[in-house]
């Protein structure tokens, strides 16, 4: 393998000229001081011998240089050649030291003459055999030795019959004049190897003028040899060194060529095909011009010369070697014609085997129609895919085979595409399966009537019933509950939609079950899942077909009623209410459950172009009517009215409000007296929250803490209260005599659903200084009765820390003594709701009694709340109650007031 290994240099063919004028400029002065005489003969003759030795020096140095762009063969090529240039140079100086030239040793005949003759004869044909070129096989470049020596040897029996036999004297020329005849015969013969080798180089590699060069400068060796022969002839050597000339120009050519720039761009040789036969035909003429000038010698002279007669044979020789290397090369060219056409005809039967097979073995269908509607081919998955044998297709028409409906719209696709040769069109029909089922099917017409290959139209029918099924298998996931296969809140949008679009009679129906938490915590999610397929089915039951049910999501369901009013829908409502009365099995249980329903009339909808946003519209009014039927106690039916949306708007309003309060720090606190009855002192503080909102005015707790429970502001809000507490009771008892007074903080459930709960206590104490034992966080009855074990920890890590533990409005709720014990509670504050009917209804009073005693029994403190009378005073202490909060003490007071009261030590 040959590679080039030049880099182009944009330098390079800058430098290639210069060189090109220097050498020229070397050779006009050469030739100007031969040609003019100067210095006489002898000086010329030295002149042209030295000149030649150093211009063979110069050819062998750049074809060595030359070789250096290359690898492999081509380096080998190059480097042959400037060898056998530099070895005929030296012969050449050799031979012409036998005149005398100055400065040029003695005897160098013997020691160049030979190597000399090796450098033309052997060496350089050996460079151009070695030369790679993939296009020019070896048996060619053998025959193209084969047509020089034909062309060569015509060409000196041509001049033998009309220059040399004229001038040749009997018996004056021995050996050596024939010998001298091998040199001009041996520099065409490889002139012609150039020939033949410079189209094919230059057609396929884009290059060639190195050979170029080399074929020209070669060819004026020839003229060169031709001369010394002619003057040999003559017996005159005094223009030896006008013919040496033409040697320096052939030395001076291979020298350009060698240096030339490598141009990878040049574009290919591509010789009329006139030339091509006219370069094939040149030997055979140059044989019919040898041949006929033989014959016009014999006839001239009646008789042949044995130079004639031994050219003509050497001719007939080498054109019958010619004619045997062409049959080799023509038996090779025929085996390597004959593999390929059986290699191709292997390749194209494989393919065409290959085609079949995928064409039997596709999920497609292929039909071919030509433009008169007959089926010239159908593949043979027809059978598999449709069940019909391809055979009962052949020969007919397509449309007469399918539906009518399919038919048409077939032949509407085909003329659409009749008109754009290659176009196709995509359409989706339904077609007959052999066993009667329907198969919807996916079929691409392609317009190939003008390909002579098809000429007709293609159809690839794909059977696409898995596709499709599974199309409306996502299609019903995307737009249906997993659980109750009911319509999903997406599908209820969009059927509410499309039925606001028609502009008929819409309600919907939000429907929220009550206490459905409590079945998941207690049963687990099984149950609930079981309650709710079977809510749903009863939900089902209670509707028409045409209207939608469809769950919302978790416990809520939505109701589309088409074409009912307001009252109609009630009606449906109550009877889904009454429906669910009705026990419900979840495994081995009875479930009660009960709903909250919330409806809207799409008669109170504002007029509006966008039903979309009608559709949300109406589904906000439904699920605010659910709200509003859930806060009056559930399991009733509520209507939307417009003033619904005014208090979500107000309490939205609110929410944010309040947000802005707690971040930009507007809350106050307010501090409740309480009151150690003994001694009728005030020994603490219940620290209440309040917000004076700029526009509305002081916001009662009762509207405000809710939504932030709801919210979760009530954790940053609770943290807020407990630290300014804290902060204020330090502050108290630095200006007092003793240490900060007792304050009690509310606690909310949120917050202790907070793991660190105990943790920000802890750094609110050690932030604010507070004592421990100082501090009282008080907490309702719920907290003791939700996830018990955890909130049984979290007041342990409480407890741990010092403070004191109350439990809120005792009373209200379910308290269980076996929760009392358990818990490390210190205080219980009887709820206002026992001590404003104390002295009035007996019952009430013993009932306040009671928790007095139960919590002396526990070892626990008694505090009443909500004390506005005497009497309730005279009978809390008459009941031995320990301590006591009321408007009769103080109202929640600001904290300079409350301040005053810790002080001086008020007794109230």
């Amino acid at each position: 393998m040959t590679v080039g290994t030049a880099v182009p240099d944009p330098r390079a063919a800058r430098r290639w000229a210069r060189l090109c004028v220097a050498a020229g400029v070397v050779l006009a002065a050469i030739v100007a001081l031969v040609v003019s005489g100067y210095g006489g003969p002898r000086t010329a003759h030295t002149v042209s011998s030295w000149a030649l030795l150093a211009a063979a020096a110069a050819a062998a140095g750049a074809c060595v240089w030359r070789s250096r762009g290359f690898t492999g063969r081509g380096r080998w090529a190059w480097a042959v050649l400037g060898t056998g240039l530099l070895l005929w140079g030296a012969g050449q100086f050799s031979w012409l030291a036998r005149s005398p030239v100055a400065g040029a040793p003695d005897g160098l005949s013997p020691l160049f003459g030979g190597p000399g003759v090796i450098g033309l004869v052997v060496l350089i044909p050996a460079g151009l055999l070695i030369m790679p070129s993939a296009s020019q096989p070896l048996v060619n470049r053998l025959r193209s030795i084969l047509d020089g020596l034909l062309i060569a040897a015509s060409l000196a029996l041509v001049a033998w019959v009309f220059v040399i036999d004229r001038h040749l004297e009997p018996g004056a020329h021995g050996a050596g004049f024939y010998g001298a005849l091998m040199f001009p015969l041996t520099d065409i013969v490889l002139a012609t190897m150039v020939a033949y080798m410079l189209p094919s180089q230059r057609r396929r590699h884009g290059c060639g003028a190195d050979l170029a060069f080399l074929g020209t400068g070669l060819a004026a060796f020839a003229v060169a040899d031709v001369g010394h022969v002619y003057l040999e002839l003559l017996g005159r050597f005094d223009a030896a060194p006008v013919v040496n000339l033409a040697t320096l120009t052939g030395y001076a050519l291979i020298v350009m060529g060698a240096l030339r720039p490598r141009d990878g761009e040049s574009a290919p040789l591509d010789l009329p095909p006139g030339v091509r036969s006219g370069a094939v035909l040149a030997p055979y003429a140059a044989v019919l011009a040898a041949l006929g000038s033989s014959v016009m010698f014999y006839a001239q002279t009646g008789h042949s010369h044995t130079f004639i007669a031994g050219t003509r044979s050497l001719l007939i020789l080498l054109i019958v070697v010619r004619q045997l290397l062409t049959q080799l090369e023509s038996r090779a060219l025929t085996r390597t014609l004959e593999s390929r056409v059986t290699e191709r005809t292997g390749e194209l039967n494989a393919r065409e085997q290959r085609f079949h097979a995928l064409i039997r073995h596709s999920s497609d269908v292929v039909t071919v129609i030509d433009a008169d509607g007959m089926i010239r081919y159908q593949s043979e998955s027809m059978r598999r895919v449709f069940g019909y044998p391809p055979e009962v297709f052949l020969g007919r028409r397509y449309t007469d085979l399918v539906d009518a409906e399919v038919a048409m719209r077939l032949a509407q696709a085909m003329r659409q595409v009749a008109a754009r040769p290659f176009a196709h069109v995509t359409l989706e029909v339904v077609h007959t399966h052999r066993d009667g089922g329907k198969r919807p099917s996916e079929v691409i017409i392609t317009n190939l009537v003008d390909d002579p290959h098809v000429a007709g139209f293609v159809l690839n029918t794909r059977d696409i019933s898995d596709r499709k099924e599974l199309q409306e298998q996502l299609m019903h996931e995307a737009y249906h509950d997993s659980l109750t296969q009911l319509a999903n809140r997406a599908l209820f949008r969009d059927r509410a939609r499309s039925a606001l679009r028609a502009s008929g009679a819409v309600t919907v129906l939000h429907l929220d079950l009550d206490g459905f938490k409590r079945v998941n915590d207690s049963l687990g999610h099984l149950a609930g899942d079981q309650l709710l397929v079977q809510v749903a089915d009863r939900v089902r039951g209670c509707v028409r077909d045409g209207d939608l049910v469809a769950r919302f999501g978790a416990d809520e369901f939505g109701v589309l009623l088409l074409g009912e009013d307001e009252a109609g829908a009630e009606r449906v409502a109550r009877r889904i209410l009454e429906d669910l009365e009705a026990p419900i099995s979840a495994g081995a249980r009875q479930i009660h459950v009960r709903a909250s329903i919330g409806l809207a009339d799409a008669g109170q909808l504002p007029e509006s172009d966008n039903p979309g946003d009608q559709a949300e519209q109406l589904m906000r009014n439904a699920d605010l009517a659910m709200h509003h039927a859930k806060a009056a106690g559930g399991g009733v039916c509520s209507g939307y009215r417009p003033r619904m949306r005014e208090g979500l708007v107000e309490r939205l309003e609110l929410e944010s409000d309040l947000r802005a309060a707690v971040e930009n720090g507007d809350l106050r606190l307010h501090y409740q007296p309480t009151v150690d009855l003994a001694t009728s002192r005030v020994i603490g503080f219940e620290a209440l929250v309040r917000w004076p909102h700029p526009v509305r005015g002081m916001i009662n707790p009762l509207d405000f803490i809710p939504i932030a429970e709801a919210t979760g502001l009530i954790v940053p809000l609770g943290r807020w209260v407990l630290h300014e507490a804290c902060r204020q009771a330090v502050e108290w008892g630095a200006a007092g005599d003793g240490g900060p007074p007792k304050m009690s903080v509310n606690v909310s459930v949120r917050q202790f659903d907070r793991a660190d709960l105990a943790e920000m206590v802890a750094a609110v104490l050690a932030d604010t200084g507070m004592p421990a034992d100082r501090l009282c966080l008080e907490m309702t009855e719920s907290v003791l009765m939700t996830d018990t074990d955890a909130n049984l920890e979290q007041l342990l890590r409480l407890k741990a820390l010092g403070l004191t533990l109350a439990i809120d409005d005792f009373g209200t709720g379910y308290s269980s003594l076996a929760y009392l014990r358990r818990f490390p509670v210190d205080t219980l504050k009887i709820d206002r709701s026992f001590v404003e009917r104390l002295g009035v209804i007996a019952d009430d009073t013993a009932l306040t009694d009671t928790i007095v005693r139960l919590g002396k029994s526990l070892g626990m403190a008694t505090v009443a709340e909500g004390i506005e009378e005497f009497g309730q005073l005279a009978a809390l202490r008459e009941m031995g109650c320990g301590f006591a909060q009321g408007y009769y003490f103080s109202r929640p007071v600001p904290a300079a007031e409350a301040g005053l009261l810790f002080l001086e030590g008020a007794t109230v």
